[in-house]
C-alpha cells in the first residue's frame, strides 16, 4: 500500500472544506501530486481537469433556492480523490507508463477511449511485446490519424 501517496490526497480532501476554498488554487497542486502517482494522462487528473463552476443562469437559479446545502463541484472534487485512495489501498500504486506526456495527449486527441486504453495497455508491456505490438497497433491506425498525431507533436515540441 501507499501510506505516503494516499496520506497527499487525504490532506488535498481536507483542503476541501476550507472556509475560503478556491477551486483552482486546489487544483494546481492537486494535479501534480495525482499526476506524479497515476500518470499525466489517468482518469483522475482528467476528472479533475473537468472540475469547474457553472455561473450559467439555470444552475445559479437551481442552487441558489436553498434546496441544496452542499456545494456539488466540493463533492465531485472529494469523490475523485476518494477513489483515487481506495484505488490505491486496493491496488496499490499503478504501474508507470514509459512515454512522453505529450505524444500520449497527441494521440488522446486523435483516438477514442477504447484505443487509448489499449495503446496505455500496450506500454505497459516489456521492451519486445511492446515493439510488435505498436507496430500492430499503428498498422491499424487511418494514416489521416497518424498524420494529426505527427503534427500536433511537431507543433508542441
Amino acid at each position: 500500500m501507499s501510506e505516503n501517496e494516499i496520506e497527499l490526497l487525504k490532506q488535498q480532501i481536507a483542503s476541501i472544506d476550507t472556509k475560503k476554498f478556491d477551486l483552482e488554487a486546489w487544483k494546481a497542486p492537486t494535479l501534480m501530486f495525482v499526476s506524479r502517482i497515476f500518470g499525466a494522462t489517468s482518469e483522475h487528473v482528467r476528472q479533475i481537469r473537468e472540475l469547474k463552476y457553472d455561473y450559467s443562469s439555470w444552475t445559479l437559479r437551481d442552487t441558489s433556492g436553498g434546496g441544496q446545502l452542499t456545494d456539488p463541484v466540493r463533492v465531485r472534487a472529494k469523490e475523485i480523490l476518494e477513489a483515487a485512495i481506495s484505488e490505491l489501498q486496493n491496488l496499490g500504486t499503478p504501474p508507470k507508463v514509459n512515454a512522453i506526456p505529450g505524444v500520449l495527449e497527441s494521440f488522446r486527441k486523435e483516438l477514442t477511449g477504447k484505443e487509448m486504453q489499449d495503446l496505455e495497455k500496450i506500454l505497459l508491456l516489456n521492451e519486445i511485446e511492446k515493439r510488435q505490438a505498436l507496430k500492430s497497433f499503428l498498422n491499424e491506425r487511418d494514416k489521416k490519424m497518424l498524420r494529426s498525431v505527427l503534427i500536433d507533436l511537431l507543433l508542441t515540441n
